[in-house]
């Protein structure tokens, strides 16, 4: 079976083992544990704290990454609060438990998905751009190119200053290429809009 809350597929095995271990402990405590992973408060005192002595630790860092992985995959996935509650509980979770994380969620989505994207996977930007062409008395075959790029690579942080400097020739072919890959995205959304009809 499918489930909207890991993106279509079917639900890890890990998961469906610890809905078991999640189901066991109180929904007060799913509550607390949600919040805190949430706030990323879930030190070894923390554990103890919410789940007593009963935990090894290695099972108490298992509910955790069961928690953590519900909280942040129906993030990701913008999973509506009534199909999360549904599918955890279609996993067996009561619906105590479900509430609560559900509750959970709802309340901290908008956190949830600042933290994801700040650390989601994302390229340098480019800020600036400028070129200069250098010229040499020793003929043709001595100018060259130099690109001067501004990469942005966090918000907040001053461009860091990136020069090229390549022959006539190498800048020759890079522009060729750039122009070529920049047809050929192009075409991309026209491809795609005339395999849809």
């Amino acid at each position: 079976m499918r489930f909207d809350l890991v993106g279509g597929l079917d639900v890890p095995d890990w998961l469906m083992s610890e809905v078991l271990v999640l189901s066991k402990i109180s929904a007060v405590r799913i509550k607390l544990l949600a919040a805190a992973v949430v706030k990323q408060d879930i030190g070894s005192e923390r554990l103890n704290k919410l789940l007593g002595e009963s935990f090894k630790h290695d099972d108490a860092m298992a509910v955790v990454a069961a928690i953590h992985f519900i909280l942040s995959s129906a993030t990701r996935y913008d999973v509506a609060e009534d199909v999360l509650s549904r599918e955890l509980q279609q996993l067996g979770l009561p619906r105590e438990h479900t509430e609560a994380l559900v509750k959970v969620q709802v309340e901290s989505r908008a956190h949830l998905q600042q933290l994801a994207r700040e650390r989601s996977l994302r390229l340098p930007r480019l800020s600036s751009l400028g070129w200069r062409v250098h010229e040499s008395a020793a003929g043709d075959a001595a100018h060259a190119v130099e690109l001067q790029l501004g990469v942005q690579e966090a918000p907040g942080r001053a461009p860091s200053p990136l020069n090229l400097h390549m022959t006539v020739d190498t800048f020759t072919l890079l522009h060729s290429e750039l122009c070529a890959a920049k047809e050929a995205m192009g075409r991309i959304p026209a491809e795609d809009a005339s395999k849809g009809a």
